[in-house]
């Protein structure tokens, strides 16, 4: 029995060197000439990297070490979920995002984003799209937006028991876009809109609400943390 117990640490561990090495790999992508990580590449190696990490937790449990390692995956996943969120709307080239912070704001620079890249009326931009009868970017803008936070709905309930209060869960999604909206604006790193909120955070509570039923919730407990 031990001897098994210690195979599986040891399979455990290799999980986790693993996914380390899948993460440095991310990390240093935008550092390679010539070498640009496309938003699939990004999810990819993020969603192997979680997958180490869970076969990884999931051995350590088989080994008789508890749910630990796979409370840990869950800070994990929720930081790299936020670190990839972050990625693709401020810097990611690909959706014309390139944030700096190395201009000076002049009344023309600010006037010239307000007209064209700030909205502070609610449901005007998904108002626009609907509208302008361009499938593609309906599909990019207004189905993009719902499901970018959509995993929030389930991360953040599993890994913080106040984040199942609905208020708090709402207000966590709220100023998590607020704070980037506020960024892309401090940045120019691409428009600064409210309705980008409105359709970021009812994606995320959409999924929060299914994960709230009561088969869903045990599933996604089992799934994530191993409790029968």
């Amino acid at each position: 029995m031990q001897k098994n117990s210690d195979i599986k640490k040891s399979a455990a561990v290799l999980f986790y060197i693993a996914a380390a090495i899948v993460f440095l790999f991310y990390a240093a992508a935008d550092f390679i000439p010539g070498f640009l990580l496309s938003t699939a590449g990004r999810l990819v190696l993020l969603c192997l990297c979680c997958a180490f990490l869970w076969f990884g937790g999931f051995l350590f449990y088989k080994a008789g070490r508890g749910s630990k390692a796979m409370k840990l995956n869950l800070r994990i996943y929720l930081a790299l979920f936020l670190m990839l969120f972050a990625a693709l709307t401020l810097f990611d080239p690909l959706w014309g995002r390139s944030g700096n912070a190395d201009f000076v704001w002049t009344k023309e620079l600010f006037a010239a984003y307000a007209e064209n890249s700030l909205n502070l009326v609610p449901f005007r931009t998904i108002a626009e799209y609907f509208t302008k009868g361009d499938m593609r970017q309906f599909i990019i803008n207004i189905a993009g937006n719902i499901v970018c936070l959509m995993p929030l709905g389930i991360l953040l309930p599993l890994n913080f028991e106040k984040q199942k209060q609905t208020g708090f869960f709402l207000l966590t999604c709220s100023v998590i876009v607020i704070a980037v909206e506020l960024l892309q604006f401090i940045t120019l790193a691409g428009s600064c809109d409210i309705d980008d909120l409105i359709l970021n955070v009812s994606g995320a509570f959409l999924v929060y609400l299914a994960a709230k039923t009561k088969n869903i919730e045990k599933f996604l407990r089992f799934a994530f943390l191993m409790e029968k």
